[in-house]
């Protein structure tokens, strides 16, 4: 009866610690959340390249009815993440909401998957703490907080592992269900952990680049079983070639949509320098970048504003500490089992120890490897596979003291040692007081990040939100490509009322309407005395709203010369001592432009992605010879509306001892090269300027 009791008092205290667990996984799950939601919109502090072009073009791909496996823009994307966010943008549209609701989903989802699996690898308090680690964790916010492909990878290499593992331990091949109605029928479902594990490895494949190196993963692993515990080998071999075969029958389609267009990966060749140097012989850069990457955890991190503190390691002093520890515990299991082996002993404790270490270390190296032979080391994406696997790592020491209990433990109702408890506390604190600052405070704030991110872009639009008596206005930039305009649109939350105008200040000054916010890039010294600030003075960022009178230009116009398209020259002033030829612009009429969607950046093979006009501004001699050209159009005409005027220049620079006689100009469609004609059919215009 004693035994009894004391069976009965443990499955008591067993359900009591499953309910606690829950519950703590609950409120750790719900704080993740409430980080990767809380100001989502502001934080990244605005709109990068490469999120709006995931969105708006990749994603857009769906909604169009564009179905496909795999999208050749920008270097090439596997479609599932796309087909996921589609449904947000079709629910919420261009916006944070529409944007990075979907990664912020996924990132809280790695959290408790971390948890479940590293529960099942090495107990609870490795699952609660590692689960608590990326919770706070600067790598987890960023890609959590970040309309990027990369943050599913973690949900699905970490549930494809759960099930895995769970077939392994389980040792059998089907999941059954107990009938709670009768004593002695259980129902076997025609699938297996082992199944369930190969959809998620497959839908891997589908999500990003990097999953593709999970089935090698596991055949390591399958060969460190056969090594050193081959019963289980020969328990588990067949479901794991029915997982194997399945995972590659379910990756077929990429298969075949990549042997379609093999140019589209171009993109791996061109970030794999230290691979490329290493087949001729140089493994120097390669040896770097290995060094550098695993220096990441405590030295040195990912170089990129994009996605860090350039160079701030993902770990401080104490969290490195840990992980390195936990490093060096699944190391010394691994080799234990190995030499085990080699002098042909078994040991079943320290089998049971190796089989999990050995297994996260494979998952870890596999996941950083990427970063190994890619530019840049240490990339904080590249290396994202690894990132569950880091966070258990660096909770394995404290897993491993809560196992090796005191007696004294006991007395306490069987409670975790206060000191594991307290180390828990210690590693999670650390990543936090140190993560949370600098996610939140310290990186946004950088004048780099500001810049890629487009901060100040946003805060014109804060303004303009607030003053909305404002909806004509110029805002310079640097035209190089859609993307700022398509930044300030949804900053207006793509309110039609409000009509900003995009020009670039180093060669052209909008003159209507006469209020733009200028300051980057650097106003060209001519055009500085035509701007005058406003009064009392209005900033926003780097921008600073000021004031031009566009009746200057029109006072100088001596005719009005119309082209096809709608758009009217006015003057032309040439400058030979600085050889600059200003022309003034006037817009007619609506713009009659060929349709520009968005396209990628870098665009898929065959697809042409520049502009669809420009200005073409030509020296000639007496004879009619071309002796200089300037071509450039530095304002977007996708923003101008009827009556809008603009200057612009063009750099007009003679060979020594030539002269000019005539400026030719004119309008021009890159695309085709077509010269677009003016209203009397004239294909350029004509000014002598001597």
């Amino acid at each position: 009866m004693h035994g009894v009791d004391t069976e009965l008092h443990r499955g008591r205290v067993d359900r009591s610690q499953r309910r606690r667990d829950f519950w703590l996984v609950v409120a750790i799950t719900f704080v993740a959340f409430v980080l990767r939601l809380w100001q989502l919109g502001h934080f990244p502090p605005g709109w990068r390249d490469d999120e709006l072009i995931n969105s708006l073009v990749i994603s857009q791909h769906v909604l169009n009815g564009n179905l496909a496996v795999y999208y050749p823009d920008a270097s090439g994307h596997e479609a599932l993440y796309h087909a996921l966010n589609a449904i947000m943008l079709g629910l919420f549209g261009a916006n944070w909401l529409g944007i990075r609701l979907l990664s912020a989903f996924l990132g809280t989802l790695a959290v408790p998957l971390t948890y479940v699996l590293g529960r099942k690898l090495f107990g609870r308090w490795v699952g609660l703490t590692a689960a608590a680690g990326l919770t706070f964790s600067f790598w987890g916010l960023m890609y959590g907080r970040f309309g990027l492909r990369h943050v599913m990878m973690p949900v699905l290499v970490t549930a494809a592992f759960y099930f895995f593992w769970r077939g392994f331990k389980k040792g059998d091949w089907r999941l059954e269900i107990r009938d709670s109605r009768s004593s002695i029928s259980n129902y076997q479902l025609p699938i297996t952990n082992y199944l369930i594990a190969a959809l998620f490895i497959s839908l891997g494949f589908y999500t990003y680049f990097a999953g593709r190196g999970v089935p090698l993963i596991l055949l390591a692993f399958m060969a460190f079983v056969w090594l050193v515990a081959r019963p289980l080998f020969y328990k588990n071999w067949r479901g794991w070639l029915v997982m194997l075969v399945v995972t590659a029958v379910l990756a077929i389609p990429l298969i075949l949509t990549l042997q379609a267009q093999p140019e589209a990966e171009v993109r791996v060749g061109e970030l794999a320098v230290p691979l490329v140097e290493a087949r001729q012989g140089n493994f120097a850069p390669l040896g770097e970048y290995v060094v550098t990457t695993l220096s990441m955890f405590h030295a040195t991190g990912d170089d990129e504003w994009l996605y860090n503190i350039p160079n701030r390691p993902l770990f401080g002093v104490v969290g490195a500490l840990f992980f390195w520890g936990g490093v060096l515990l699944a190391v010394v299991d691994v080799i234990g089992a190995l030499w085990l082996w080699l002098h042909r002993r078994s040991e079943a404790t320290a089998v049971d120890r190796a089989l999990p270490a050995a297994f996260l270390l494979l998952w870890w190296l596999a996941g950083i490897a990427p970063a190994f032979i890619s530019v840049p080391p240490a990339s904080l994406g590249h290396t994202i596979l690894a990132q569950p696997a880091t966070y258990i790592l660096a909770a394995l020491p404290i897993g491993r003291l809560a196992k090796g209990r005191l007696e004294i433990d006991r007395l306490i109702s069987n409670l975790q040692s206060p000191l594991t408890i307290i180390l828990a506390m210690l590693l999670v604190a650390s990543i936090a007081a140190r993560d949370l600052p600098d996610y939140f405070q310290h990186w946004p704030e950088r004048g780099m990040v500001r810049f890629l991110y487009r901060a100040d872009i946003l805060n014109v639009a804060d303004y303009v939100n607030s003053n909305p008596e404002m909806t004509d206005f110029g805002i310079s930039g640097g035209l190089a490509g859609p993307w700022d305009r398509v930044a300030l649109q949804i900053g207006l939350h793509n309110d039609p009322e409000v009509r900003p105008r995009w020009f670039n200040a180093e060669r052209a000054l909008l003159l209507s309407p006469p209020l733009s916010f200028v300051g980057f890039p650097e106003t060209a010294v001519a055009y500085e005395p035509l701007l005058n600030p406003v009064a009392p003075p209005v900033t926003a960022g780097y921008y600073s709203l000021a004031q031009t009178e566009a009746q200057m230009l029109a006072e100088r116009s001596e005719e009005r010369i119309c082209f096809t398209n709608g758009l009217c020259w006015l003057t032309a002033v040439f400058d030979p001592d600085s050889g600059r030829l200003e022309l003034g612009w006037q817009v007619g009429e609506t713009l009659d432009m060929p349709e520009m969607p968005l396209i990628s950046n870098p665009p898929p093979p065959g697809v042409y992605a520049g502009p669809r006009l420009q200005v073409f501004a030509q020296l000639l001699d007496a004879e009619g010879n071309f002796l200089t050209g300037d071509d450039g159009l530095w304002v977007d005409p996708a923003t101008l509306q009827p009556g809008d005027t603009f200057l612009q220049q063009h750099w007009l620079i003679l060979p020594e001892g030539v002269v000019a006689e005539t400026a030719v100009f004119g309008l021009y469609d890159p695309m085709t090269g077509e010269r677009i004609l003016t209203t009397d059919g004239r294909d350029h215009l004509s000014q002598l300027i001597r």
